[in-house]
């Protein structure tokens, strides 16, 4: 399989649907509350001894609040003003990785980035497609059993894609599917990947879809996964720098 192909996620369940939509977003106005003052408190005690400890809880308040921003995006895809414009995703991916830096470092899993030898001006949002790779980014660092995970970028099928990989544990064909299919479902946990719940997964697919791209995933051979998210291109010269 070429490297850039995958299984599209998808899944028939909805789980944005019109009714639950205001709900989600007072559920997730209400969770950022105390999570922000939560990451307040962590930085009026940095100083104590435990120090360490008190940076990994920051992490996980920043984590949280990332997750209720994304639910209240991906809530609000249909009223919300999410335009594209032309996005040089080497720069993008460049913002994203050290947004999430610190959490590697936590984690003691390095970040690599390969970006494409032949690159095109991708057409997206830049708020989303942001979310979209920070929280890819951050699933990939929490299955990187200690080695190292990859973004890059290429261009394929005159599109481009941009990939984040992991080494996790190998993964039947089996969960595999389970995995394709808990796109709109949150309580299909895999047991070779108890964190993956379908929320983070299901917000990027909505993320994609909402910039007229796709978000794809394969199995690595060495074991772990690679999410792929493709975007459409722009015709302007790909030397543009945005």
């Amino acid at each position: 399989m070429n490297e850039a192909r995958g299984e599209l996620l998808g899944g028939e369940t909805d789980f944005f649907g019109v009714d639950f939509a205001p709900s989600l977003i007072a559920a997730a106005h209400e969770l950022k509350s105390p999570l922000v003052l939560l990451r307040q408190l962590t930085f009026q005690i940095e100083d104590d001894k435990d120090s360490k400890t008190v940076r990994r809880m920051r992490l996980t308040t920043e984590r949280a609040l990332r997750l209720a921003d994304n639910l209240t995006k991906a809530a609000r895809l249909d009223d919300a003003m999410f335009s594209c414009e032309p996005i040089q995703l080497s720069n993008l991916c460049a913002a994203a990785i050290e947004e999430m830096q610190p959490l590697a470092d936590a984690l003691a899993v390095k970040i690599r980035f390969r970006p494409t030898r032949i690159s095109r001006i991708a057409i997206g949002n830049r708020e989303l497609l942001h979310a979209l790779l920070v929280g890819l980014i951050d699933n990939a660092l929490h299955y990187a059993n200690g080695k190292s995970i990859e973004v890059a970028t290429r261009f394929f099928d005159n599109k481009m894609v941009v990939s984040v990989s992991d080494a996790g544990n190998n993964i039947s064909l089996d969960e595999f599917r389970k995995l394709k299919n808990a796109i709109g479902r949150t309580n299909l946990p895999l047991s070779s990947r108890p964190l993956s719940s379908g929320l983070g997964l299901m917000i990027a697919t909505k993320f994609a879809a909402a910039m007229n791209g796709q978000l794809s995933v394969k199995r690595r051979a060495a074991g772990g996964m690679t999410f792929m998210a493709c975007l459409p291109t722009s015709q302007q010269l790909s030397l543009l720098e945005l």
